[in-house]
Parts: C-alpha cells; structure tokens; sequence
C-alpha cells in the first residue's frame, strides 16, 4: 500500500523532478490548472496586475489531442506574488522560475520587478539578451517574440549573485551591487507589468508555469526542470553548443535615423511621488570637454537624443520648483538604445541660484554680471511663489563701516535693476554684510575677487 507521504513525493518528482520532505514546503507551483492558487496546499494565491488576464486552453505543441491551462495577459498587466502572505518565503535566497511567451520583444521588456513599480531596476529581456538593469546584460538568447522560454532567476542571500538562465543554460550572472534583485518593504513580487517611471516597457503574453523556490536552485537542477517541461510540452530540447539562428532582420526603421548614431532615451520624474516631470530642461555635455552636445525639453517627462558611440555624457534636468540634477551616461556601441532616468528632488533653495561680482571698491553691474541676473528674470516671472533675496558682500580691503555701506549698495544697484525688469518690490528684499562673511580667505587678490559679490537667493513666499 502506498503512503500518503509517498504520494506527495511522486508529485514532486513528476513537478520539479527532486522529492523535498513534506513537512517543509519549499516551492509554490502555479499551473493555472485551479486559478491563481498554487498546485499545493495552502499557499497564497497570484493576485493579477493591471487587466484581469483569461485562462485558455491551449493545445500542446505536436499533439493531437493534449492540451494544458495558459494564463494570457494583456500589455502592461501580469500577476503578483505576495511574500507576505507567503510568509517570507523570497526573504533571503530564492529562486524564480518561469514559462511564458511575449508577443513582443521589441527594445525592453519587463519581466520581474522587485520594487513594486517604484523603480526602473530589475530584470528584462531587451533585444533577445538577459538584463538587468542597469547593472549588467548577457549574451544574446534564445527569446524570442511569440515563442515559449524557460526563464530562471536566482540570488543567493550569503553571496549576493544574481543568476538568469534561457532554455537550461546560464546566460548571465553578476553580483548584486546592494539589494536591487530583492523584495523592498511591500513584499511583492511582480511579473511582466513595467514599473510606474518608465511604464510603456512591457509586452502581453501568456505564461504556462510559475514557481518559485525557497533557495538558489543549481545549474543541472535548472537543467532538468527545463528538459522535463521542453518534453511535456512536446517542444524541442536546446542543445548546449548549438548555436542560436539570429532573428529574423526587423523591417520598420526608425524614421530618418543615423545610422551611426546611438539613442538615449530617459524620463524626468518627481522622486517624491513618481509623476513625470514635464516642460523640465534636459542638456547634455560631453563629459571631457564639458561643451555643450545637445538640449531639449520634456514631453510627459520623457527626452530623447542621438550621440555619437564610444563616448561618456553628462546629461542634466532642470525644472520649476526641483533642483538640478546631472547623472552620467556611457554610449558603447552604435544601434545601442541606452536608457537613463533622473529623479529630481524638491528645491531646498539653500544655495544661491546665481552670484555677481563686483569690481573693487565700486557697485556698478558689469555686462557679464548682467547676463547672470538676466537669466534669473524668466525665471522669477514664472515663480511667483518665490520672494529674491540679495546678499551684499565685500574683501576685507579698507575700513569695516565704509565696506558694510558699499555691501548695501551694492544690493540696492541689483535691486534697481530687477525693478526695471518688472519684477514686483514686494518680492525683493536684501541687505549687506561688507566683509563679514566672506566665501573664501582673503589672502591673495584672485581669493578677494571672489568675495566682492550679491548672492541672489530664492525663498517660498508664505501664503
């Protein structure tokens, strides 16, 4: 007579080909065979994301009458584990198994997201290789649109390595750079829909199985359970050394794209809450010579440029209301699609936003400080929930008394000159300090030049 706990591990041999004791689960299998419940007992349920998907029954591949449950999901949708519910079951190693097809595989294409869309990290497939962005991509895979992969993910907590697997084999293996491969404080794991930053990043498909495992699975695991899924599916097995025919070449171009040029594409976003930045100035400098490649503005936070490959780029954001910001992009290879996200902060105003100088013992404006305070005029015009305040200093060259009198004039001459641009003097105001606050020592005349200033500060008006 056959025990009940043989039975259980003749299930597990015909689901992962391993038998594990029953007495501790340590995989949830999900085969759409009874909803988004796992085939075992217990376990919590799949919660869907975005579209409800429908359960379809599809014939198997090279069968005449053998068919099995797919689970088919529109773009920007998928499914969710909950590891609270699981009870911390992906809380330190772990691993992710998946089979799926996507209809699409054009540019990136989400496949785990482990910040609950609050982050653009995690992993994709993008242009037939495993990535994880923005910390390393593989080799090229076979993943192809409207074809089923074996997808695996593991990362090992004592280690931190992150590895992904296509058909059986390892295509990419990196050490995570902190905790980017792991679950943050909401404890879901999300599968297929893009993240809310970028968000047009996903693809509909249809997925066969989901498991995931309490533990970093090995290499001829991984191997087995590909070749025992591969032959209930009827679907040829992949070789190791056979290599993978290239895609069929994409025949829409790009409209009047160089050639030889790269594309960056990247959103400005709110950090706080997410939103796209709109209208936000984004400029980009060659990051040696510092001059100036390209400048454009935000469309619903997205911006797009084409560069020159095999060179490093500094690109910047700017907009009402955040302080700049500035990351750095590296172009390797033409063809390459480069993607580059800035998330600005709220401004603090607790620097200047710009500061004149003054010649030697006079407060007259010369053209090049005019050009700075010119620049700043749009600016308040548009801001008319900020109040300018000026800053008068001096070096410390001569007498305190008449220095602190040339520090007031001074920010009397600015303030004149921003009346006659218009703006409201109720929204000026400013004093001087002659040479009690200096920005730098006096000690040579470069350091003094620099302290014969007005510092032109921001400040929200209190409503």
């Amino acid at each position: 007579m056959i025990s009940k706990k043989s039975v259980r591990c003749i299930l597990s041999i015909l689901l992962s080909g391993l038998c594990f004791p029953v007495f501790s689960q340590s995989q949830w299998t999900y085969d759409f065979n009874n909803g988004l419940n796992p085939i075992e007992t217990g376990g919590p349920a799949l919660k869907v994301l975005g579209e409800p998907g429908k359960y379809i029954k599809e014939k198997i591949p090279g069968s005449d009458d053998l068919s099995r449950t797919i689970y088919q999901f529109e773009k920007n949708s998928g499914l969710q584990f909950n590891n609270a519910e699981a009870k911390g079951f992906l809380s330190k190693s772990f691993t992710v198994e998946v089979y799926f097809k996507m209809e699409e595989l054009d540019s990136w294409k989400r496949v785990l997201d482990f910040k609950n869309r609050k982050s653009d990290y995690g992993s994709y497939i993008y242009d037939g290789k495993l990535n994880f962005y923005d910390f390393a991509i593989g080799e090229k895979a076979p993943v192809r649109a409207n074809q089923y992969v074996h997808y695996v993910y593991s990362r090992d907590f004592e280690t931190k390595v992150i590895k992904m697997y296509i058909n059986g084999q390892s295509k990419l293996e990196f050490k995570d750079p902190g905790t980017e491969g792991m679950l943050d404080n909401d404890q879901v794991l999300n599968l297929f829909q893009d993240d809310l930053i970028a968000n047009h990043e996903s693809s509909a498909g249809s997925i066969v199985l989901i498991r995931v495992y309490d533990r970093v699975m090995t290499p001829v695991f991984i191997r087995r359970s590909y070749q025992t899924i591969s032959k209930a599916a009827k679907e040829p097995i992949a070789k190791k050394e056979e290599k993978e025919p290239e895609p069929a070449p994409v025949t829409k171009e790009p409209a009047k794209r160089r050639s030889d040029l790269a594309v960056v594409t990247g959103r400005v976003y709110d950090g706080r809450n997410l939103k796209p930045v709109n209208d936000a100035d984004v400029m980009v400098r060659n990051s040696q010579g510092d001059s100036l490649v390209a400048q454009t503005k935000t469309v619903d936070g997205v911006y797009n440029f084409e560069l020159r490959p095999h060179e490093t780029y500094r690109i910047s954001a700017q907009a009402d209301g955040f302080q700049s910001k500035s990351v750095s992009v590296k172009v390797s290879n033409r063809f390459e699609e480069v993607k580059s996200l800035i998330s600005l902060s709220a401004a603090t105003y607790d620097t200047p936003l710009t500061t004149l100088y003054f010649t030697q013992s006079t407060d007259v404006l010369e053209d090049n400080a005019l050009a700075g305070i010119d620049s700043l005029v749009s600016y308040f015009e548009k801001r008319d929930d900020l109040k300018i305040i000026l800053k008068g200093h001096t070096d410390n060259t001569g007498d305190f008394a008449k220095n602190l009198e040339l520090s007031n004039k001074r920010v009397e001459t600015v303030k004149s000159y921003l009346l006659g641009k218009g703006i409201p003097e109720n929204r000026i105001s400013g004093s001087g300090y002659g040479s009690a606050q200096p920005s730098r020592a006096n000690q040579t005349e470069a350091l003094k030049r620099s302290n014969r200033r007005v510092e032109i500060w921001a400040e929200p008006i209190k409503r």
